[in-house]
């Protein structure tokens, strides 16, 4: 049985590599922006990895990221 489920599974990506394959690989290129926390996800008591500190740091990660990739796709005319 596990023999069958894992031919479907086979058979599917390559039917989605077929036919989205671009789109994959621009969603593979540049992330998803890192998700802000909850005005409740902080308990305000000044934790040494405050979930505000991930976030920024993620952020900031991001932002490299993406100016980095926006920088090398666009081309100069001069």
């Amino acid at each position: 049985m596990a023999t069958k489920l894992e031919d479907t599974t086979v058979k599917g990506t390559s039917d989605n590599n077929k036919k989205g394959g671009k789109r994959e690989e621009l969603a593979k290129e540049i992330p998803p922006p890192p998700e802000k926390p909850e005005p409740g996800d902080c308990c305000g008591s000044g934790c040494v990895r405050c979930v505000w500190d991930v976030y920024y740091e993620e952020l900031e990660a991001y932002n490299k990221l993406y100016k980095s990739d926006s920088m090398g796709s666009t081309s100069n005319p001069s």
